[in-house]
């Protein structure tokens, strides 16, 4: 909730790709802690609360960026699309939650942690591929995100504005054709 109420005053200091970028860096700080605090919980719990404390921030500049996206299609296309646009989202949410939990059942199968296991029977590689699965490639991807935002998303919050005002001109225009 906090994450949540500060977006707004943080998109007014801060660009998104910023925003997204540091977010992201305090994810992988919290999945760094998390990787080497053993057996320590104040470290654990700080490590948990870096990692989980910037995803609704992240979570709001994909929306912020998808919702812009219906003007850019309007001022790219002629047609405003905001229902198919919109509706990617809880789309993309459903196959994410699909992929996480198919993950962690491989990470816990090719860990040997399935069926009567206890942690002592947990080999090293076990550790190691479980550690693959759950730390290793969410931090690639994490990295990966970062750069497909930061090279390949070009629609900012300055053109997004460009491309409102040229609408509005255009829809003014259009009226005034129509008189």
């Amino acid at each position: 909730m906090i994450a949540v109420s500060i977006f707004p005053t943080l998109s007014k200091f801060f660009s998104r790709r910023t925003i997204f970028t540091t977010g992201a860096i305090i994810m992988l700080i919290g999945y760094a802690l998390f990787l080497f605090s053993e057996n320590s919980l104040p470290l654990v719990l700080t490590a948990i609360t870096l990692f989980f404390s910037p995803y609704p921030i992240l979570f709001l500049v994909v929306l912020m960026t998808i919702t812009d996206s219906v003007e850019y299609g309007q001022w790219k296309l002629g047609i405003r699309n905001e229902s198919v646009t919109l509706s990617l989202r809880p789309l993309i949410d459903k196959l994410a939650g699909a992929f996480a939990n198919g993950i962690v059942g491989v990470a816990a199968v090719a860990a040997g942690m399935t069926g009567s296991a206890k942690p002592e029977d947990i080999t090293d590689a076990g550790m190691q591929s479980f550690n693959l699965f759950m730390f290793y490639i969410p931090i690639a991807l994490i990295i990966i995100s970062v750069l497909i935002y930061w090279f390949k998303v070009t629609l900012t919050e300055k053109k997004h504005a460009e491309i409102v005002r040229q609408l509005e001109e255009r829809l003014r225009k259009e009226e005034a054709e129509k008189k």
